[in-house]
């Protein structure tokens, strides 16, 4: 147990510039740990809309609860937080409950995470960002309905990961060159002749080819479909002016797979067209379906996804559980229920590593990162990593 003697807030910069909430916990141990959250450009309807901005009026009301100077857990702390998740938003509960872990574990070597798994964390396969599209494209961005296309490694070799990103990432570079451009959100965006979804795709399945690496990879969507819904029905603004129902957004899937044998496949229908998610999933065994806005990674609803047969795989954000415990609970839940885990980057971030702190303490076997040569914050997870396998190897 733990006591707070002295809680603080002031704003930081995120990696868009933008001020942000960060908290400063002090326990009466002389500890002090300190957090602030990320946030996402493509979000659930279960996530915050509008971040609270007032800090101070939030330490206000923890004081006022009497918090202060009486024994604490993270578990009593974040169930407090949780309590109060309606007043406080997901993005500061989360900075918040992190400052307090990050005051009381201060130490997070090799050896802490063998005591807490019992062995060695192995290193996770890497989900690499490599074209962009949606309304937030800003590296290698494509004129696409869907904001990332993805390359998942099926081994976990770090050095053959690094060295594959570079040069997939220069012969995608080669072909945008010659690409006309457009704006979208006032953006410019690369556009082919007659661009479409699909031939993004075969852009990118090209270039593997080419450099002889289609073995080494799957290709991975995240098609944001909430994003996609109006009134019923899916639409393809950016690309074909084109609409679809439900069942017609899983017939386009299944087209898909079965072409380009996508291997995963991340938020490809809103979160409350459930009946388009279980049949995808149950009626395919290619392609592993990905539950990302649909669960928001909350425990509840990965539950009930996982009996439902929503999703073959669930992507964990800790901003979005709201707390630390929220974020074990939700890992937890998704592994004892057979799914995938795949934690994941957001957006705009901070330079908290927790995240490769939480996939290496609880084995998860894949981490979703941003563009490696514009994304600074994901050299800095994947550096922490590797400090946690304690061996500088970085590879299974």
């Amino acid at each position: 147990m733990s006591k707070i003697k002295g809680f603080h807030c002031r704003k930081i910069l995120n990696s868009h510039a933008e001020f942000t909430n960060e908290f400063i916990i002090e326990l009466e141990n002389g500890s002090i740990g300190v957090g602030s959250s990320p946030r996402g450009e493509t979000i659930s309807i279960y996530e915050d809309k509008v971040c609270v901005s007032d800090g101070e009026a939030i330490i206000r009301r923890i004081i006022s609860d009497g918090c202060f100077h009486k024994p604490l857990s993270q578990e009593k702390w974040d169930a407090y937080l949780q309590q109060n998740v309606s007043h406080f938003g997901y993005a500061n509960c989360f900075g918040i409950s992190l400052a307090f872990y990050n005051a009381v574990e201060k130490v997070r070597s090799d050896a802490r995470m063998a005591e807490r798994t019992g062995k060695k964390p192995f290193f996770p396969r890497l989900c690499l960002n490599i074209l962009n599209g949606g309304r937030y494209a800003y590296t290698n961005p494509v004129l696409s309905d869907f904001p990332e296309y993805l390359l998942v490694s099926r081994n976990n070799n770090l050095f053959e990961m690094i060295d594959d990103h570079g040069q997939i990432q220069r012969g995608i570079r080669e072909r945008l060159i010659g690409c006309d451009k457009v704006i979208v959100n006032n953006n410019p965006v690369n556009k082919l002749q007659g661009s479409n979804n699909s031939c993004w795709i075969e852009m990118l399945l090209e270039v593997l080819n080419e450099l002889k690496l289609n073995a080494r990879y799957d290709l991975m969507i995240d098609a944001s479909a909430g994003d996609l819904w109006h009134e019923g029905g899916y639409e393809f603004l950016l690309t074909d002016q084109s609409r679809r129902t439900g069942a017609e957004m899983c017939a386009y899937w299944f087209e898909l797979i079965e072409k380009y044998n996508i291997g995963f496949l991340e938020d490809p229908f809103h979160e409350k067209d459930g009946q388009s998610w279980k049949m995808l999933t149950t009626k395919q065994k290619r392609c592993r379906i990905i539950g990302d806005n649909l669960y928001a990674s909350r425990r509840d609803k990965i539950q009930k996804g996982a009996e439902e047969k929503y999703t073959n795989g669930v992507i964990i954000k800790p901003d979005q559980a709201g707390t630390v415990t929220g974020t074990i609970e939700a890992i937890q839940t998704s592994q004892a229920n057979g799914q995938i885990v795949i934690t994941s980057h957001r957006s705009i971030s901070t330079e908290s590593t927790f995240i490769s702190l939480i996939t290496c303490a609880y084995d998860v076997e894949y981490i979703k990162i941003g563009p490696l040569f514009t994304d600074y914050s994901s050299i800095l997870r994947l550096n922490e990593i590797i400090r946690l396998r304690g061996d500088g190897e970085g590879h299974g």
